[in-house]
């Protein structure tokens, strides 16, 4: 093929620019603003300025509608499916997942209904979360193209619209490079200094893949310390290549499927799944490989794509379009979490894992629960800290406990703080009373719970059973642990296991109603939409 023409490369650059600014400027402040309104207000203020693109022809966008349909339909399963609050009143979250099933509907064969399933899904039903961030940017980057190509009424826009949802998804790993090349002195020196097999063993301490025996995963361990560097640099070349992802098309679809591939990798070493970028990717993957190369070879892709790519690429790793996460840091074998137990109605202790704190198991397999401790803090989720010096000093105190306390008093922040302790002490005796009195805990009936999307946080093993809901629980004790493991030995060592709180609850009674807590939840941040 010949060189493709400049007017198709010069179409699809204005096109892309005017689909970021809308995107930038437009969409992704209006879902801000409606997100967590009152479900009739986000309808009235989503659909009312949306029906008027009804007036005009709608632009086509060839095969990617059916990728921009599978993204839909994925974080739909995954929003129609969460627990309830029982906090709250379940009437109205039942009323808004199926608000956001038939808008998921709607927003498949007219996409300027996304805006009101945006707002739904976003606020009312707690979807802005770490996990879906990059799919739902995508379906944000569709909207504004819908947006653009219909109000400009330009034909032949569809490579710019590939282009843009390949920058959206390629900056979620692009950013989290460059910031692995800040952390050191050197660009490279995350990648040779990273110790990454530690954070093998902190997602064990932290309740991951506990099924195995500790002598098994330090096997493992010993054996991967020594690939440490070139994982490291396969991860960051991974991450990287998307900068110039856009010179063929082949290569884009390998770098899709890498990318998913990571993913994987992760979720098996970290118990971290981020199973819808890796089910957006490879679909996405799979929708470039289908596209048909007369139309999408002459001006989506080549040295002129590549650098229009690389722009947006670089200016969203700054920030300035929408704000993909950094995810670089230091692994640490040394973690210190707080820990929730039951006593069940029949006296059997079981732990209580993020699995069953649905829709808080982000929060609840994260860092929730420093404030009820004043120990000192060192770390964040998994151990991982910022500063190489102070993982060093965690790896050469080996275990010891008097060296680590040093280290906490010298460079650990206590987070104790009564007021958020006291509203979660009132969020779990609320939740467990209401459980207790046979309030539904999701919308699925229990044969059909394996329909439930999966969550992103799988740290739902520990030393006791997981409580699964079969039995009403008459006492929650809530426990601060340190765990460490020492890379001499291979030993995972028990620091701590103290008791910071327990509740005890009044015997179940008949459900005579749905009374509003004044907190779902001490932990749940009010829904924030970043650009």
């Amino acid at each position: 093929m010949g060189t493709p023409p400049l007017a198709a490369y010069l179409h699809t650059t204005v096109t892309v620019t005017a689909v970021v600014a809308c995107y930038r400027f437009m969409i992704s402040p209006t879902v801000r603003a409606i997100a967590g309104r009152p479900t009739p207000l986000i309808l009235v203020t989503s659909i009312a300025p949306a029906v008027l693109l009804i007036l005009l022809p709608s632009p086509d966008p060839g095969p990617i509608r059916w990728f921009a349909l599978f993204v839909i339909t994925m974080l739909t399963w995954q929003g129609v499916t969460s627990d309830y609050d029982v906090t709250e009143p379940i009437g109205p979250q039942r009323l808004d997942k199926q608000l956001l099933l038939v808008l998921g509907a709607v927003s498949c064969f007219w996409p300027p209904a996304l805006l009101a399933w945006m707002g739904v899904y976003c606020g009312k039903l707690r979807g802005w979360k770490h996990h879906a961030m990059m799919p739902l940017r995508l379906l944000k980057a569709y909207l504004a193209w819908f947006v653009v190509a219909t109000l400009c009424e330009t034909s032949g826009s569809s490579p710019a619209l590939l282009l843009v949802l390949g920058c959206v998804s390629l900056s979620h790993y692009v950013k989290p490079a460059w910031s692995k090349a800040r952390l050191g002195p050197r660009p490279w020196s995350w990648a040779w200094h990273n110790r990454t097999h530690y954070l093998i063993a902190s997602a064990y301490s932290w309740g991951w893949a506990r099924f195995l025996r500790p002598e098994t995963v330090s096997r493992v361990l010993r054996r991967a310390r020594g690939f440490d560097r070139p994982i490291n640099i396969l991860a960051m070349a991974i991450e990287a290549v998307g900068l110039i992802a856009f010179l063929d098309r082949r290569l884009l679809v390998a770098v899709l499927a890498g990318t998913a591939l990571f993913n994987l990798a992760v979720a098996l070493a970290s118990g971290i799944l981020f199973w819808e970028n890796i089910g957006t990717n490879i679909a996405l993957a799979i929708t470039v490989g289908l596209l048909p190369a007369a139309e999408y070879d002459a001006a989506a892709f080549g040295w002129p794509a590549a650098l229009l790519a690389l722009a947006v690429l670089l200016l969203s790793a700054a920030d300035l379009l929408w704000q993909p996460w950094h995810l670089g840091w230091w692994d640490s074998p040394f973690t210190a979490r707080v820990h929730w137990q039951v006593e069940t109605a029949s006296g059997e202790q079981q732990g209580l894992y993020n699995g069953f704190m649905c829709p808080y198991e982000r929060e609840f397999g994260r860092v929730l629960g420093y404030f009820l401790t004043s120990e000192p803090v060192l770390h964040d989720h998994l151990g991982i800290v910022w500063d190489r010096r102070l993982r060093d000093l965690i790896v050469h105190a080996d275990g010891d406990p008097d060296r680590l306390r040093n280290l906490k008093e010298t460079y650990g922040r206590a987070q104790k703080d009564e007021q958020l302790a006291n509203e979660h002490v009132d969020f779990l005796t609320t939740m467990f009373s209401r459980l207790n009195s046979g309030v539904p805990k999701g919308p699925l009936p229990r044969t059909l719970r394996w329909l439930k999307a999966p969550g992103g946080q799988l740290y739902r093993w520990g030393d006791l059973p997981p409580y699964r809901g079969d039995e009403a629980v008459r006492r929650i004790t809530i426990r601060y642990e340190e765990r460490c493991y020492r890379p001499a030995t291979g030993d995972f060592v028990l620091l701590a296991h103290d008791v910071l709180h327990e509740i005890d609850l009044e015997p179940p009674k008949p459900d005579h109603g749905s009374p509003s807590c004044a907190k779902s939840s001490s932990t749940a941040a009010p829904t924030s939409e970043s650009c």
